[in-house]
């Protein structure tokens, strides 16, 4: 069967339209096509309720972030619809401005584990990973996010180090019958289409897209 990805791109500081050309081309590297459609924030409701496999948000919950009366458009209700929609089954992947400026005491924060706290301007940073699929190490010019967590219920398979220090980079978990994935990298769109990222993205995407098992996650909560 034919996966669905649905993509929420862009905000007042990321052009939306080089993080999608970047899940494009990540989502041509899969070996088997998906149905992919990058949709406005305003209609993420909408998408939820297709009930897609799964849903790459990149897009800071800041509306207005060069105002006083900030904009933020996340509400209890629409973080009630995301956790439900990974509770039964789907996937959600946190990429780069998908964890920026979100309360920490909100569900989906809660559901997604990782935060951003705050960023240098950008410099060299290194990646280094882990995962068993693709060990890799790579060097792109970026924004070296700090990363903050609610809890260590999540397998953190990426980090980063430059000359502000180190940080996580990377992270994914069961949650419910579905799965979830945060990833820094990258701001800008050298930094997205790096050879290395990209495969490390597509790595992570797969994953995201297998068929998920809650019997498993409740297995996990065991250990």
């Amino acid at each position: 069967m034919v996966k669905t990805v649905i993509s929420v791109t862009g905000d007042y500081y990321h052009e939306g339209k080089d993080t999608n050309q970047y899940l494009q081309r990540v989502l041509s590297l899969l070996d088997e096509p998906v149905i992919y459609e990058n949709v406005p924030l305003d209609t993420l409701s909408d998408a939820l309720s297709k009930n897609p496999d799964l849903i790459i948000l990149s897009a800071e919950n800041q509306r207005t972030p060069q105002q006083t009366d900030l904009r933020e458009w996340l509400t209890p209700e629409m973080s009630q619809l995301i956790t439900t929609y990974v509770e039964h089954g789907g996937s959600w992947l946190g990429l780069h401005s998908g964890m920026s400026n979100y309360p920490t005491d909100s569900g989906y924060i809660q559901m997604l584990k990782g935060y951003f706290i705050q960023h240098p301007e950008p410099l060299p940073v290194t990646y280094k990973c882990d995962l068993v699929e693709t060990p890799s190490q790579f060097v792109i010019q970026d924004e070296h996010y700090q990363v903050g967590f609610v809890d260590d219920y999540t397998h953190i398979f990426l980090r980063s180090f430059s000359d502000a220090g180190e940080s996580v980079a990377g992270w994914r978990h069961f949650y419910g019958s579905g799965k979830v994935a945060g990833y820094v990298p990258a701001h800008d769109i050298s930094g997205m289409l790096e050879q290395h990222n990209l495969a490390l993205l597509k790595t992570v995407i797969d994953w995201l897209l297998k068929h998920q098992s809650s019997v498993r996650w409740k297995q996990y909560l065991k250990a």
